[in-house]
């Protein structure tokens, strides 16, 4: 969440969306990730990378914002420590996921600025549903990269990752995410119990 939906490790599950069948099904066509292209995943003006270490101070200024981080199960982080912490986890988590799932960093291709966290991860932690997320630090809100970079996701996902479908899990007052999602093609579905918050879920079908 943030201006985007709501890019964090997921817990553990909640009652499922209503109207989506929740099975043993696979989320994908077919084995493609042995096809997988691996990070970085550039677009024009981003590049979406793994975590490093050294990213936890810039970080902070997603982790320990209240503008990002009310849209979020979690609160805000109190100092670097914090946020430091919460990134080993990160990377724990993106290290325990199949190839090309995760929760990577966000960054200018033409200065590595650090912008904020993207992922492409199962919802809950076990799926059967694909969550896109986008979380950039309030300083960029506003030029259209969220939508770049989820964009790019989504093309990965459907292509390399050779999902049938990909959701967005918003809260209902997060205008900036819902935005984001209807410029990707995604179309609300409506509203579920995840990550134990009300949310609505936007979904895109694969071309």
């Amino acid at each position: 969440m943030g201006p985007r939906n709501q890019a964090r490790a997921p817990g553990r599950a909640r009652a499922p969306f209503r109207g989506h069948r929740v099975g043993r099904r696979s989320h994908r066509r077919s084995r493609a990730s042995d096809r997988l292209v691996p990070l970085p995943l550039a677009t024009e003006r981003l590049v979406i990378r793994p975590y490093r270490d050294e990213d936890a101070a810039a970080l902070h200024e997603v982790f320990g914002s209240p503008e990002v981080m009310k849209w979020t199960p979690s609160p805000p982080s109190k100092d670097v420590a914090e946020t430091r912490e919460r990134l080993a986890r990160t990377m724990a988590f993106t290290a325990r996921q199949p190839p090309g799932f995760g929760l990577w960093a966000l960054e200018l291709k033409e200065s590595a600025e650090f912008l904020g966290q993207v992922g492409l991860f199962p919802v809950e932690g076990k799926g059967p549903e694909v969550e896109v997320a986008y979380e950039l630090a309030p300083r960029v809100w506003g030029h259209g990269y969220a939508t770049e970079a989820a964009r790019a996701l989504l093309e990965y996902g459907f292509g390399e990752m050779a999902l049938r479908r990909v959701v967005a899990l918003i809260l209902p007052a997060n205008t900036r995410s819902r935005t984001v999602a209807s410029k990707c093609g995604m179309t609300l579905e409506g509203p579920g119990r995840f990550y134990g918050l009300d949310l609505l879920m936007y979904a895109r079908e694969a071309p």
